[in-house]
């Protein structure tokens, strides 16, 4: 495995690690994973209705 796939694996880790505590806590965490989804349009759109654009 390369060096980048390895950091890819531990980036992963790492986000699940937070969304997990974080679900212990009571936290909604609204996420997807299926580009081209109308949900991960929603979540991921930075122009006019992105949850993400902060």
């Amino acid at each position: 495995m390369s060096d980048y796939e390895l950091q890819i694996l531990e980036t992963c880790r790492y986000y699940d690690e937070k969304m997990h505590a974080a679900e212990l806590e009571d936290v909604e965490i609204l996420s997807s994973v299926v580009p081209g989804s109308r949900l991960h349009e929603l979540i991921h759109n930075p122009i006019d209705s992105g949850i993400d654009e902060g």
